[in-house]
């Protein structure tokens, strides 16, 4: 089974931990350099085993299991004041994560002519790249992968990045062939 690395801003750790905790498909949820407790509470409720490390000692099993596996590195909301430093960061993460994982996702904001050109340096890349990017133009339809906007917490989220996460995360598990059943409900994003 496939190994998915997923990069994305902590602004939007949120919306990725409800992304993740609807799916009850992942079996290892590995959380690099986590800092962020209530992240890795939320995703405690998940079927995963859930675990915070450091990149330098991501656990060898996840590329051999027979699993689902899924890897997280938030970065710091810090570097958007920065785009050049942002995109060096996230080229440095793609290169790094690319080693070992089936496919990357890219969950930010939003998509910049900057970032796009640099992902164009991994189109031939033996993994899947997707990105924010890759979800701009579409709009739902009656079997999207998408759940309901509020956790078990009571935490609100931005409803259009979630509806473009889970769009984003559904079309690269299905590009890996993650054909076990997620368990998320359909809705629709309004």
């Amino acid at each position: 089974m496939p190994l998915l690395s997923i990069i994305g801003c902590e602004l939007f750790k949120n919306e990725i931990a409800q992304v993740l905790a609807n799916d009850g498909a992942i079996d290892s949820l590995v959380i690099v350099n986590g800092n962020n407790p209530d992240f890795e509470k939320e995703l405690e409720g998940t079927n995963a085993r859930v675990e915070s490390v450091s990149a330098d000692s991501i656990p060898p099993y996840l590329k051999r299991s027979n699993g689902f596996n899924v890897i997280v590195a938030l970065q710091s909301a810090s570097l958007n004041s920065d785009s050049c430093k942002l995109n060096k960061e996230i080229y440095e993460k793609i290169r790094f994560y690319g080693k070992i994982s089936d496919g990357i996702l890219l969950l930010y904001g939003q998509e910049d002519d900057e970032l796009e050109n640099m992902m164009s340096a991994f189109r031939r890349s033996r993994f899947s790249l997707r990105s924010v990017g890759n979800c701009a133009d579409r709009s739902p339809g009656k079997n999207d992968f998408l759940s309901d906007n509020s956790s078990p917490g009571g935490i609100d989220y931005d409803k259009e990045t979630l509806w473009i996460y889970q769009k984003l995360y559904a079309d690269i598990r299905a590009e890996l062939g993650v054909t076990r059943p997620a368990g998320i409900a359909l809705k629709s994003k309004n």
